[in-house]
């Protein structure tokens, strides 16, 4: 009963006031094991190595809603930037920072090569629904990326809900395994009754290595005791 209350009640000081909202560190989030691997372990990994960067990175986060609208606040050491088509979610997306519009047009918005880490989870199945719309989200995601920057895809791999085999072209994407405790792939499954799947994979460089060559992601696949966390 009181977690209830208290959820209706975190309601209701969001829309007086998002700003409040924030100050008193309210969050909708979805208890999922897939939502806290992407919260936990991949934020953490982002900001990681986004504070031992030579300057700050952006990160756009496609599509917003209420149980991610506390993301900004995880993803702490980057500029986060989100785009959702519905004008009704723009109030979950950071001020300044949130575009109305297509993810499937995104690069029409942002221009070539503007972010260092694109983050797609949870699209394919809710409205990327073909492999045509998927390759279309792809080369999207390819060209706001800088060279070498991180992509990082989630998505249920299960056959009723993504009935088609997802796979990045290697012109586009070097797929890696990102140093993430417990992550032996660039493919990560979270045991869950949903399948969810993260990707991580890099920006292919204009000069694209020799094959057999380590993938050119800007450090993104260097040991985190490389980038130590900042205490704050």
């Amino acid at each position: 009963m009181r977690s209830r209350l208290t959820h209706k009640l975190n309601k209701v000081i969001f829309r007086l006031s998002p700003v409040l909202a924030e100050r008193c560190n309210i969050d909708f989030k979805l208890e999922t094991p897939s939502r806290a691997f992407m919260e936990n372990e991949i934020f953490s990994y982002v900001n990681r190595l986004a504070r031992a960067a030579n300057q700050r990175h952006r990160l756009l986060f496609l599509g917003m809603d209420r149980y991610n609208w506390h993301y900004p606040r995880l993803l702490h050491a980057v500029d986060f930037h989100s785009i959702d088509i519905r004008p009704e979610r723009a109030k979950y997306g950071p001020p300044g920072r949130h575009i109305v519009g297509d993810v499937m047009d995104m690069a029409r918005h942002y221009g070539e090569e503007t972010f260092d880490i694109v983050v797609a989870n949870g699209l394919l199945g809710f409205g990327v629904n073909t492999p045509h719309a998927l390759q279309i989200l792809l080369a999207q995601c390819h060209r706001v990326l800088k060279p070498g920057g991180l992509f990082v895809l989630g998505f249920n791999a299960r056959a009723d809900i993504v009935p088609f085999p997802v796979t990045l072209d290697e012109d586009m994407f070097d797929e890696f395994a990102p140093p993430i405790e417990g992550v032996r792939e660039s493919r990560h499954m979270v045991d869950d009754a949903y399948k969810h799947l993260y990707v991580f994979a890099g920006k292919t460089a204009h000069d694209r290595p020799a094959a057999g060559s380590r993938p050119a992601v800007q450090g993104w696949d260097a040991p985190l005791e490389l980038a130590p966390l900042a205490m704050s």
